[in-house]
């Protein structure tokens, strides 16, 4: 029997960028129609930020011809039914060509860094059958070519895989309240994501196996949450469920009255790793739990985000002892050119104190936002102290200047540096200056249409005397760039 043989990667690529130029031309025509009807009275294009998650963004108002710009917004809402709006079939896309370089990775030069290119594709079906039953699908591609070293483990390349695939069963439903059993692969976002994210800053995004049971009643929404996160290997649909870690949660936000236009998050996260390290204190398995909560609201001029975690549990035999503090205010000024907002965040996150004693300090951040200070991405939120002012300036309704500066300290001076996946990059031990880097860096946003987004960030990374006597200590340059289309 004749078999076919396998596609080379390199065919595969070259595929992909003749897809992704077909679908800028594409999209590109589709915007220009779209800059004359997105106003349109009853269209629902008054917003121009979509939500981050694709199976978020309401696209019933295309059921409307008026709205419609193209033919790829009428394949966004095909009605099933002539009786029932909430039967529907759509389908959309997210392309995402970026290009990033940086020049000292890991602080030395004895693997130089360069440029390189990244390509990103879903593809999504959404199946609506009433309130009671959905279907989301999503296939996706992650693609990386020219980094020296070849792609990161995990975060850079996948040639094929199945991001998304999930079924929303609505198991009550009266007025606003609701009780949704999503069940199947999904991607999941808690709160500011300081714990739980979509790591949107890498090009393979997160993907979650399980279930999350959604509550909405009154002013109250519960989520809980058992899921085990995907092994992201790079080959065609070798993504299985990571059977070495359990993650579960519990996360409550309602309205919070004492402080203005005020909301609080209350949770309860558990976490089960059976084979993660910490600096001095070797590789195991990690059974840790968090309680926290969150306040945040924002007012006509003031934003707040004000966060608190405490972690105990077990590191093989050490008990763990961790708590994270993070604060972030800000102001905007509407009445003068460029509509400033001023914003400061710092945050302190606790370190292990002694790799002796029987007790790991170290605090985790389990799913992070990777990109929480830059999309350099070059430590995690672990062991750290910083603080980051901010100027943000619209220069024009599309376009958005953000000047971010930030500092970093390491909270225990025995403990080290670790990155997002969870690895000891620098030893603590090394040196016992507490003094991390300096961080210059802007970044520039675009919206062009609702569709279409292009977005840069320059960096540069000074390092302080931490990095200098534990690491080689050069400087690093910093830049990544891309272009988003979305339908």
């Amino acid at each position: 029997m004749y078999r076919a043989p396998k596609p080379s990667t390199a065919a595969f690529v070259r595929a992909h960028r003749v897809v992704g130029v077909f679908v800028l031309l594409l999209a590109s025509a589709a915007a220009r129609v779209q800059s004359v009807k997105e106003t349109d009275a009853g269209c629902s294009s008054t917003s121009m930020k979509l939500p981050q998650m694709t199976y978020d963004e309401d696209v019933q108002y295309f059921g409307n011809a008026e709205c419609r710009t193209s033919f790829l917004d009428s394949i966004q809402f095909i009605p099933l039914s002539a009786e029932d709006e909430d039967r529907y079939l759509s389908f959309g896309f997210w392309v995402r060509e970026r290009g990033e370089y940086v020049s000292n990775p890991n602080w030395s030069d004895t693997s130089p860094g360069n440029a390189y290119l990244m390509q990103r594709y879903f593809l999504h079906a959404d199946l609506h059958l009433d309130e009671r039953f959905r279907f989301f699908g999503e296939l996706a591609s992650s693609l990386v070519n020219g980094r020296n070293g070849g792609p990161r483990p995990g975060v850079d390349e996948e040639t094929m895989y199945v991001h998304q695939a999930f079924v929303d069963l609505g198991l009550w439903n009266s007025g606003h309240d609701s009780l949704t059993l999503r069940a199947g692969r999904q991607e999941a976002a808690l709160g500011s994501e300081n714990l739980v994210s979509t790591r949107d800053g890498r090009n393979i995004r997160r993907s979650l196996d399980g279930a999350r049971l959604s509550w909405v009643h009154g002013d109250w929404t519960v989520d809980l949450l058992a899921l085990r996160p995907v092994l992201d290997n790079m080959g065609y649909f070798d993504d299985p469920p990571n059977h070495a870690e359990s993650f579960w949660a519990a996360y409550a936000v309602h309205p919070f009255r004492f402080l203005p236009r005020g909301n609080i998050d209350l949770y309860y996260m558990g976490l089960d790793n059976k084979n993660v390290p910490f600096d001095g204190k070797r590789t195991g398995r990690e059974q840790r739990e968090t309680i926290g909560t969150r306040l945040w609201g924002n007012t006509e001029h003031w934003d707040y985000n004000d966060e608190f975690s405490f972690q105990f549990g077990s590191f093989r035999s050490y008990a763990i002892r961790a708590w994270a503090l993070s604060t972030e205010h800000g102001y905007r000024i509407d009445s003068v050119p460029l509509k400033p907002r001023f914003g400061l965040r710092a945050l302190a996150l606790s370190g292990d104190q002694n790799p002796s004693r029987r007790t790991l300090g170290t605090f985790n951040s389990i799913y992070e936002k990777g990109p929480y200070f830059t999309y350099a991405e070059l430590f995690a939120r672990r062991n750290l102290v910083a603080l980051q002012p901010s100027a943000d300036l619209n220069l024009s309704k599309s376009v958005s200047l953000l000047f971010n500066p930030a500092f970093y300290w390491r909270e225990s001076t025995r403990d080290g540096l670790y990155n997002i996946a969870g690895d000891v990059i620098v030893p603590g031990l090394r040196s016992n200056a507490r003094y991390i880097a300096t961080q210059g860096s802007a970044q520039v946003h675009w919206q062009m249409t609702r569709n279409l987004g292009w977005f840069t960030e320059f960096g540069h990374f000074f390092p302080g005397g931490f990095i200098k006597q534990a690491a080689p200590g050069k400087n690093i340059n910093y830049w990544t760039s891309w272009l988003d289309v979305r339908f």
